[in-house]
């Protein structure tokens, strides 16, 4: 893992870093992971076909040059005697394929593909936005927690020179003082992994983002970010963008059978162009015009395999938003349940559990102080404090990702780049 976080520290040192203490707005965010995130440049460049293709619908098909050189004599001339150059005649054609009732259902389904394409990016970076606002509450926590231990290891190492002190004056036995020096040492390596798993953070969030990420300037406002709660008045679930690709992949496979279909009316080829004759000895017109039309005849392929695949498309596109639709509501029932009884915790945890835990702890160092109570009730009793404090950030942690949960299934949007409009 530390050679994992070396390499991301190397390849984005030249990249402008995300303070986490100063977060751009959610629009700013977006954009950010739109523009640097590794897993969404493949998608930039579908947007970018299926954009092209749209464009190229509108376009009407390329006429057709043909320049032959007719009538080449071989052999003895009819009659004998005649040059090369009075016999071969020179004819120059164009020619335009007309599509018949094909034009507009091709526009519309790749119109309706490049809406469903926008709307797969919309959902990406959506869903990259809230993997990073999860890994900035993986941070916050780390941050919480660090802080927190650093404390508690503060307390554990007075605690273990009052007690080495008070044993080399026989005020107390010297398990005692070993008592506190081993519960400080613990405190001590679960720091140690806290500030790693902080570490790891770090570099995960500069992976999401595609920049470094700074850590928070103090514990208080990595708190403060794990407090931050989105407004889901504006976001509708049937409009999630995931939902609204499968909606638009639909109506563009409705279009493509109607395109399908048309390809049992021939299209006609329109052929105009001028003929220089040469051989005017045998009564030949020197110069003329032809006009002609060419017509394919649909006896076999008529669409209908593309027809029938396109149509199972459809139905496949609509039974999959029905049943993504009917998944998320239900889910989104039992994240709500499930955020209700974390924020009933969470009241309870702030206002009982850990006030009471600090009152027993300051109570019993001041008397371990006096020699009134054994030190190992008071190693007991902040044990219990540094483990509630710590399940807290875990806490509120869990809070924050049934928010993020709740977010993701109601389908909250943020501001888009320009270039993700629907």
């Amino acid at each position: 893992m530390l050679g994992v976080v070396g390499l991301v520290g190397a390849v984005l040192s030249s990249v402008p870093a995300l303070e986490l203490s100063k977060l751009p707005d959610d629009g700013a965010l977006a954009a950010l992971v739109w523009e640097r995130a590794t897993d969404l440049q493949l998608e930039r460049v579908r947007l970018a076909q299926a954009k092209g293709d749209a464009d190229r619908a509108h376009l009407l098909p390329n006429p057709g040059l043909d320049v032959s050189l007719n009538t080449i004599p071989l052999g003895t001339t009819n009659p004998p005697g005649l040059s090369f150059g009075e016999v071969p005649n020179v004819a120059i054609g164009l020619s335009e394929q007309v599509e018949l009732f094909k034009r507009g259902p091709r526009q519309a389904a790749t119109g309706a593909a490049l809406t469903a394409e926008v709307q797969v990016a919309r959902d990406l970076v959506r869903q990259r936005w809230l993997d990073l606002l999860d890994g900035i509450a993986e941070i916050a926590t780390a941050q919480a927690r660090t802080a927190e231990l650093t404390e508690l290891v503060k307390d554990a190492a007075e605690l273990t020179r009052l007690q080495v002190e008070r044993a080399k004056l026989g005020d107390t036995a010297a398990l005692d003082a070993d008592r506190a020096a081993l519960e400080e040492e613990k405190l001590r390596a679960q720091l140690a992994t806290e500030q790693s798993r902080l570490q790891q953070a770090l570099a995960q969030c500069a992976v999401l983002a595609g920049v470094p990420c700074h850590a928070f300037e103090s514990a208080a406002l990595a708190s403060a970010y794990l407090e931050r709660r989105w407004a889901l008045a504006g976001a509708e679930l049937e409009q999630r963008p995931d939902l609204e690709a499968l909606r638009a992949q639909e109506a563009s496979a409705r279009a493509a059978v109607s395109l399908a279909n048309a390809h049992a009316i021939p299209d006609p080829t329109l052929r105009v162009g001028y003929v220089r004759d040469q051989f005017v000895v045998s009564g030949n017109q020197q110069n003329s015009l032809f006009v002609g039309v060419s017509l394919p005849l649909t006896f076999f392929d008529r669409g209908q395999t593309d027809a029938a695949a396109y149509e199972r498309s459809a139905l496949a596109a609509a039974s999959a938003r029905a049943l993504g639709l009917e998944q998320a509501k239900a889910q989104l029932s039992a994240v709500q349940a499930q955020r209700a009884t974390a924020e009933a915790r969470r009241v309870t945890m702030a206002q009982q559990s850990l006030p009471t835990a600090n009152r027993l702890v300051d109570r019993l160092e001041a008397a371990v102080q006096r020699g009134a109570a054994p030190v190992q009730d008071l190693i007991f009793a902040r044990r219990s404090l540094g483990e509630l404090t710590l399940d807290a950030r875990d806490l509120d942690l869990f809070t924050f990702r049934l928010a993020q949960a709740e977010v993701r299934l109601r389908g909250l949007v943020p501001p888009m780049p320009q270039e993700l409009s629907p």
